[in-house]
């Protein structure tokens, strides 16, 4: 990809304008509090704006103003608990471990409440930074104008939400559009002639399967976004969008599926570059799209023909009929397959480009029936907490790991570096890093080292080039913009950003930055030996969501199959409810096995068969998804006769048997179906294989851990 059009999609990106919103928020209150009260008011405003800005993430406007008011009310509160106590340092080392608890715990209401939790603990630990208040009334003023400061910020965030709630939904349908390009991309390099990228996975399976995840995380992320708050024609049109790349991603899938078998037999001829060249024109296409809905500009490239596939197939015949080996009948038939779905890939990448180009004055759409069933269930019910004060909780433990870690490095500070004035950064180092999983805590350990050494290069150099007052705002609003641009994307550019923001401002309060520099790399690399030795206090290893997680795994693909080999196909809402909890079961168990790699070696269990389970039940939905094409494309022209039907039914019953928590060992399908020439008993073929290899896997995976647990009660 072209570093400018790389660039690009970072700054018409929905993250860099929640950067954009939450610098311009706080910077605003700041300069607004400077003007009316001077320094100190400018500093407790700006506070209160920041703190609550971390929580600002798309979301309707009710759910985003019950996020933020939480935070609001809630970080006021921890500021003036870990203020009030300033001149009571034991009472304080009591209170600190206290509230790292209770922010570790606000994590168990989901992926949107750490960043709460993270509200929630910021504030307690630049509280530590800040003078004692002189008396009551000084705390009460205090914490007043930090309340304040976080509501006016509220207002803010939820006005700029209402407005830019088409803006963001577009957005979001651009970052699917990228990941269903790079996947288009990945399947155009598992033919000769397309080179794999740098660093890429050397296994053509395992990279699918990574660039899949990619989609799926991608695609949870667009209908969360999409599918809530649809009041007008243009937002029925981007939920019109939303459903063909859903087809579209199925239709990818379904192309995947024989790639080895067609590289094999066509290997020599030009066949495969066509075919490699022809889907990475395809995906060109859809990276236009993608820019051209981010900058909400027209589109100028033209959509992919479906016809241009004639040629690969004419010239496929004319190859083949040089060759007598009878098997060919079969790379026939799959190849014929696959172009068929291409060209379904292709008409529905037409079908968006023609969608899009309809934005100015859309026609109507019919709304998605039941869409509350294909979005997040995000819910702030009290009575949760309770189910998580237990010591198997992983929310739990982490909650308390965080608050024992938080007191350690408050002692430690305490102890070894009073002396200095920013001593909280060890603690706030470890906010930042430690995380419920072990792999995550791990990665965040490199990327904070990495980027904070980068950031204190940067404010060297920047500072050796004695920039005026307006240089450094402008410097102090693109940290602080890119700090939230990158918080959940690449975590190591956010903690570069971060510390030139701390540094800058450091600087601007007239301290010594050449000594701060050096203390910022000393508490870094202190509260990340600190956050490490931390993860492994009351540890919650993948291994133990391993099995939950493949029960879940086994039950979605029980149910996509169900539908995709229904002896009557079904309504469409079952279909993609279906198709759906896969997806969503699927991006759970990828992450918990990239999770499982940073692990220990000693505390993973199978890691190699769970990889292998999630390739084979991503190879399961492509068959799955190219029989359900194929079926659409042979049904209406009588091509699938009664015998075809009988036996769709008998490897519907026996692929649900291979999937079901105990399978029974049975024979697969006849050997000559994938050769019979018979396209439909192929696909069954080879989907009874996969889904017995699923099977032979999962048993493989129980022996194994049997043993494990055998060896452990032994060696105790």
């Amino acid at each position: 990809m072209k570093p400018l059009a790389s660039l690009s999609r970072v700054v018409f990106s929905r993250y860099f304008t929640s950067g954009l919103i939450s610098a311009s928020g706080t910077l605003a209150l700041g300069f607004i509090g400077h003007a009316i009260g001077g320094m100190g008011m400018a500093l407790s405003l700006a506070s209160g704006a920041l703190m609550v800005s971390f929580a600002d993430n798309p979301a309707p406007v009710g759910l985003k103003a019950i996020e933020l008011l939480f935070a609001s009310f809630a970080g006021a509160l921890c500021f003036a608990a870990v203020w009030s106590t300033d001149r009571h340092p034991m009472l304080q080392l009591a209170v600190v471990p206290l509230l790292g608890f209770v922010g570790g715990l606000v994590s168990l209401w989901g992926k949107r409440a750490v960043a709460i939790s993270f509200c929630l603990l910021f504030i307690t630990i630049i509280t530590l930074g800040i003078p004692a208040p002189a008396n009551a009334a000084q705390l009460g003023a205090g914490t007043l104008l930090l309340l304040l400061g976080a509501l006016a910020y509220t207002v803010y965030a939820l006005v700029l939400g209402r407005v830019l709630r088409g803006r963001t939904k577009q957005q979001a349908l651009a970052e699917l559009i990228d990941a269903l390009s790079a996947y288009m991309r990945g399947e155009a390099e598992l033919y000769p002639g397309r080179a794999t990228p740098q660093g890429a996975a050397a296994d053509p399976q395992a990279r699918a399967a990574i660039l899949q995840g990619a989609v799926n995380d991608a695609l949870q992320s667009a209908r969360d976004l999409v599918l809530r708050e649809g009041h007008g024609a243009r937002d029925a049109l981007w939920t019109h969008m939303l459903l063909l790349s859903l087809d579209l991603f199925e239709a990818q899938l379904a192309a995947q599926t024989d790639s080895a078998p067609l590289r094999e037999t066509f290997d020599g001829s030009d066949i495969l570059e066509l075919l490699g060249g022809g889907m990475q024109r395809a995906a060109d296409t859809l990276d236009a799209l993608a820019l051209a809905l981010l900058h909400d500009t027209d589109m100028h490239a033209r959509p992919p023909l479906p016809q241009r596939w004639d040629d690969v197939q004419q010239r496929a015949a004319r190859w083949l009929a040089g060759h007598a080996d009878s098997d060919l009948l079969q790379a026939r038939d799959m190849l014929d397959g696959l172009l068929h779905n291409l060209r379904q890939a292709d008409r529905l990448i037409g079908q968006l480009h023609a969608a899009y180009a309809m934005r100015r004055s859309p026609p109507g759409f019919e709304d998605l029936p039941d869409a509350r069933l294909f979005i997040s269930a995000w819910s702030y019910a009290p009575r949760q907490v309770l189910s998580h004060l237990r010591l198997g909780s992983p929310i739990f433990r982490h909650a308390v790991r965080l608050g024992l870690a938080l007191g350690c490095s408050l002692l430690l500070a305490r102890l070894l570096f009073s002396h200095q004035t920013h001593d909280y950064w060890v603690a706030l180092t470890i906010a930042v890093i430690l995380r419920p999983n072990y792999g995550v805590t791990r990665q965040r350990i490199r990327d904070r080292l990495l980027g904070t050494v980068l950031g204190c290069v940067l404010v060297a150099g920047f500072l050796a080039l004695q920039p005026g007052l307006a240089w450094m705002l402008v410097a102090l609003f693109l940290s602080m913009a890119l700090a939230r641009t990158f918080v959940t994307t690449h975590y190591r550019f956010t903690a570069m950003a971060g510390s030139v923001l701390a540094l800058l401002l450091a600087h601007l309060l007239q301290e010594n930055t050449h000594f701060l520099v050096q203390q910022r790399l000393l508490d870094t690399a202190v509260g990340a030996a600190l956050a490490w030795g931390f993860s492994h206090v009351l540890p919650r290893w993948e291994y133990l969501d391993a099995p939950r997680q493949l029960r879940a795994l086994l039950d979605a693909l029980r149910r996509y199959a169900d539908v995709a080999l229904a002896h009557t196909p079904p309504a469409e809402r079952e279909f993609r409810l279906a198709r759906k909890h896969l997806f969503d079961t699927l991006a759970s168990m990828t992450g918990l096995y990239g999770r499982m790699l940073e692990e220990p070696q000693a505390r993973r269990r199978t890691p190699s068969e769970l990889g292998e389970i999630i390739t084979h039940a991503y190879l399961l939905a492509s068959h799955l998804a190219s029989f359900r094409l194929l079926r659409a494309q042979l049904q209406p022209q009588g091509r699938i006769d009664q015998s075809s039907l009988n036996w769709i039914d008998t490897s519907r019953e026996r692929v649900l048997r291979r999937l079901a928590p105990t399978a029974s060992a049975e024979p697969g399908p006849p050997a000559d179906w994938v050769s019979s020439g018979d396209p439909v008993l192929a696909r069954l073929a080879l989907i009874g294989r996969e889904a017995a290899r699923i099977g032979q896997i999962r048993e493989r995976m129980q022996r194994e851990t049997r043993q494990a647990e055998a060896r452990a009660r032994t060696a105790g």
